[in-house]
């Protein structure tokens, strides 16, 4: 009998899409990353350098090693919270109650915008003079804050002797607080949306077997719900990962191109469209991407990775 290719066929426009949309742009920028490209002479022949660019991205940028620093930091301060708060209102709202379900659609609130709509609108709230929540604090007698400005927080600042050290390695600034509360707000309703649907699917006969045995609350969502959602779990930090890796809107409305709040790919646009300096901007879009796989394959491995 002949087989039917029908299904491959018609797979074919999407995959020439995905080609000329994906693959072919990197592997534009990654020949560009081995030229010096000149504004000048663009349509020219450019002079081939081979790995300088990368040479000078490492040694003479003075910008990458502390946007690549800010960009880990980052990653570190917005997914780690979203997944633990996520998992907690996941478990809290497993239970029947009275108005889940009008609480459940609050929830889901902040991941229906856009982000840049979502940073407009923290922006205007997190405005000194007129904002909301200085304003609402004025209003019940307490001191506004400076969320939008590149200060440290008093709270490490003011330590003695590493104060400031603390500040500069750490990123303990309002302005850095204001982009990862952004970030939180809008993609722990995700995290729980996830988790939550994981949560449903589980079999109820293992709890009601737990409970038979004694088990309580706590050790039923230890030994058998974490367990059985680890994939789950997983899945969702390999999310967050790479929607963290590539984060560009909100903190381009928040603060621009403000060194405080540079990640690396604000870095990015800041290097190619302020210095002209194409081709080692195109090999930082490779390091991006290289750095990128490399968080991939390492979520991939622990999450797939068995249980002894």
């Amino acid at each position: 009998m002949k087989k039917d290719n029908t299904k491959y066929y018609l797979t074919l426009p999407a995959a020439f899409l995905l080609i000329g949309t994906t693959i072919v742009p990197i592997l534009y920028m990654l020949y560009t990353s081995l030229f010096r490209l000149d504004p000048v002479v663009f349509n020219k022949t450019w002079p081939f350098v081979g790995l300088q660019n990368f040479i000078d991205l490492f040694t003479k940028d003075p910008m990458f090693w502390s946007s690549l620093r800010r960009t880990l930091t980052f990653l570190i301060y917005t997914v780690t919270p979203q997944i633990f708060v996520g998992l907690f209102l996941a478990a809290l709202l497993y239970r029947e109650f009275k108005g889940k379900r009008f609480v459940q659609t609050i929830l889901l609130f902040p991941i229906l915008a856009t982000p840049i709509v979502v940073a407009m609108v923290w922006k205007y709230f997190f405005d000194f003079d007129t904002g909301f929540l200085n304003v609402f604090l004025q209003k019940i007698g307490l001191q506004p804050q400076p969320w939008l400005s590149t200060r440290g927080l008093p709270l490490f600042a003011n330590i003695p002797f590493v104060g400031s050290w603390l500040v500069n390695k750490f990123n303990l600034t309002y302005a850095f607080r204001t982009i990862v509360f952004v970030n939180f707000w809008q993609w722990t309703p995700f995290c729980f949306l996830v988790l939550y649907s994981g949560m449903t699917s589980l079999p109820a006969e293992v709890y009601e077997a737990a409970g038979i045995d004694g088990a309580s609350g706590w050790q039923a969502f230890r030994h058998i719900t974490l367990p059985l959602l680890k994939r789950i779990i997983w899945a969702v930090v390999f999310i967050r990962v790479i929607d963290c890796l590539k984060v560009y809107a909100q903190i381009w409305v928040l603060f621009g191109n403000a060194e405080s709040t540079r990640v690396i790919n604000i870095h990015l646009y800041t290097l190619g469209f302020t210095t002209s300096e194409y081709g080692m901007t195109s090999a930082l879009g490779v390091v991006i991407i290289m750095l990128i796989s490399l968080f991939v394959g390492i979520t991939i491995k622990l999450g797939g990775k068995k249980d002894a």
